[in-house]
């Protein structure tokens, strides 16, 4: 099931989904190229991740923000 979508560039977007991976939900952070003819396949940059893990990756992302603001 698609949750969303974030472009990263002209060929390449960032597909949020949930999927049932052998009778377990996961939610599924993939990058998908843009073929010539509009279709979008799957790469193998991504990462699944169960649901006891999003808090935590929520979290280090919030983290990591507020160091790229930072000076250096």
């Amino acid at each position: 099931m698609l949750i969303g979508k974030m472009n990263r560039g002209n060929r390449e977007r960032l597909m949020v989904t949930v999927e049932n991976v052998k009778g377990t939900k996961v939610i599924d952070l993939r990058v998908y190229n843009v073929m010539h003819d509009g279709e979008l396949q799957a790469t193998p940059a991504g990462v699944s991740l169960g649901a006891d893990q999003i808090d935590t990756i929520i979290d280090l992302l919030k983290e990591a923000k507020k160091k790229v603001g930072e000076r250096i």
